[in-house]
């Protein structure tokens, strides 16, 4: 019985073989990674947080807490945690009634403590501190006396510092967003104007 040779161009096999690997890299990666036009239910800009996280990967979720915009104690008030392609992008809000508990003098001491990064912002002030930015908004109650907004902005992924400049200040840009958003909502702090641009490091 004749065996009939069957010739398969080389060309075709390579472009098989690159298809294939294509295909592979695909689906070690995973799907694209989608974030929507706003985040954290519609209160921030959902682009700075596409840049952040990688474009395949895990499915992107987002959970939120949501709380009162004016806090009675020190607790967290308002979170919003989320997440895609393996990295994480988290805002937190804290409302500080008492100047006792942290104060401006508290800010510039931990700013020029080691591995802190010193922020301005106008009349504002904060720090990076590893993978988070914080920053903090002097406002006043209804009597006049200090109160502090504390807005937080964290990415956590692969690596828990953010050791790149231009990620570094993204982060910041997108830390600036939040408190703005923050500061509008919270009653202590209706009445501060906060700089548009983002905050100076160093």
């Amino acid at each position: 019985m004749d065996r009939k040779r069957i010739v398969v161009p080389v060309g075709v096999c390579a472009a098989a073989l690159v298809g294939l690997g294509s295909w592979v890299v695909w689906q070690s990666e995973g799907p694209a990674v989608v974030v929507p036009d706003r985040v954290c239910a519609g209160a921030l800009p959902g682009g700075p947080v596409r840049d952040l996280l990688p474009e395949r990967g895990e499915a992107y979720e987002e959970e939120y807490l949501w709380g009162s915009y004016s806090a009675t104690s020190v607790s967290l008030t308002w979170k919003c945690f989320l997440s895609g392609g393996g990295r994480t992008v988290e805002f937190a809000k804290f409302v500080i009634l008492r100047e006792e508990d942290y104060n401006a003098q508290d800010i510039a001491r931990d700013a020029t403590e080691p591995g802190y990064s010193p922020l301005s912002w106008g009349a504002e002030k904060g720090f990076i501190k590893g993978n988070r930015v914080s920053l903090f908004v002097g406002c006043k109650d209804s009597e006049g006396g200090p109160v502090l907004l504390e807005a937080d902005t964290g990415v956590g992924g692969d690596d828990d510092e953010l050791k790149d400049p231009a990620v570094q200040q993204e982060v910041v840009s997108l830390a600036a967003d939040f408190a703005r958003f923050m500061a509008a909502r919270v009653d202590y702090c209706k009445a501060v104007e906060l700089p548009d641009s983002a905050p100076v490091i160093g």
